[in-house]
């Protein structure tokens, strides 16, 4: 087939990149979160026989690949990939897809729903326009398995502990646990350092005595984080923020980005080219 005649930018719309490999594209899936049903996942490696080259690429952003699919084969794969709910993921000058943790509904450490807000905002956002690409990352504690630092939008869950002093028994069990070194004994007294504290909550699921309880749980948010050949980490804006002030926060940003952003400029990039104070102003007062 004379490659010249193929619509790049429709397939492309549809989560078709071209390979190296003349006529032959990698389908980029749609997956929130990084969760898939098993009969969706049957479905893929069927496709995968069938149209391509009998494997799949699972990429750094919790997303599948099918690889070597034929430029006249792209409508078919993508009404069968359609029959169980995937569609196309994005790429280009969108809102990518929405990578998370499993949170509390699975991790011991997780403090909140991850696959709920990315299902959230993945159902509002994704595929929607943005300058550049504009990552969205939610992960469960403060561990940051999902490196929220590195995304131009990072959620993570944090709790702020409270010390319940006529329960302890001074055992130094949550100063051992405390990889931070916010828990100490004085004078057989527990203390804590909330100025140390990364608000993980390791301390409350150690103490056996509940003299540690969760005083707040909630959001922390970093922005215009990014890695790649130039990385940025992201800056904290919200901590321990309500799931409300997260999703206003969220729209704000995403609303700032489209009306102050270059063409093909990360948020991150924007942020310093115009001033942090500028979009603190906008966007957190």
């Amino acid at each position: 087939m004379n490659t010249k005649k193929i619509d790049l930018a429709t397939l492309k719309n549809k989560g078709f990149l071209p390979q190296r490999q003349e006529n032959n594209f990698s389908m980029r899936l749609h997956i929130t979160g990084g969760r898939l049903e098993a009969e969706a996942l049957k479905a893929i490696a069927d496709a995968s026989l069938k149209y391509g080259a009998g494997h799949l690429h699972i990429t750094s952003r919790q997303g599948i690949e099918i690889p070597f699919v034929k430029a006249e084969d792209a409508d078919k794969i993508f009404e069968e990939m359609d029959k169980f709910g995937l569609a196309g993921g994005a790429t280009g000058q969108k809102v990518r897809g929405i990578v998370a943790c499993q949170g509390n509904t699975v991790c011991n450490h997780g403090l909140i729903n991850c696959p709920e807000i990315a299902g959230i905002i993945d159902e509002k956002y994704f595929g929607s326009f943005a300058p550049k690409k504009f990552k969205v990352a939610v992960t469960g504690c403060p561990a940051a398995c999902l490196k929220p630092q590195e995304n131009d939008f990072g959620i993570m869950g944090t709790v702020k502990p409270k010390l319940v002093e006529e329960n302890c028994v001074s055992c130094g069990l949550c100063v051992k646990t405390c990889k931070m070194g916010a828990l100490f004994l004085e004078d057989e007294k527990l203390k804590l350092d909330l100025d140390k504290c990364s608000f993980c909550g390791e301390c409350i699921s150690a103490c056996r005595k509940a003299a540690i309880k969760a005083e707040k749980v909630g959001y922390t948010v970093f922005v215009g984080g990014k890695v790649g050949r130039k990385p940025r980490p992201g800056t904290k804006v919200l901590e321990l923020a309500a799931e409300a002030e997260l999703f206003l926060l969220l729209e704000k940003t995403l609303a700032y980005y489209r009306e102050f952003g270059l063409e093909g400029e990360r948020f991150g990039a924007l942020l310093d080219r115009l001033g942090f104070e500028k979009y603190r102003e906008a966007c957190l007062n």
